[in-house]
């Protein structure tokens, strides 16, 4: 009788800590790494790969940072 009470345990708990992993649930984190794609993305020229390896949310965030990166700022005397 324990012993699928403990699986079941098991297999939520697994189930948490996977979905505890997702950057989609942390707004933050999912920022983050958007902000660090983007511009690792503009310093290699590779701005047009981001949506070959993220997911979709996370490529649109960093195709903007990468976007933005390569705006000219005006210089300041």
């Amino acid at each position: 009788m324990r012993a699928p009470t403990n699986r079941m345990r098991y297999h939520r708990g697994q189930r948490q800590a996977e979905q505890a992993q997702r950057p989609e649930d942390e707004p933050g984190q999912l920022f983050t790494e958007a902000v660090l794609c983007g511009l690792k993305a503009r310093l290699c020229d590779e701005v047009d790969a981001l949506d070959t390896y993220l997911p979709p949310a996370m490529a649109t965030m960093a195709r903007r940072v990468a976007e933005a990166l390569e705006v000219p700022e005006p210089a300041t005397a």
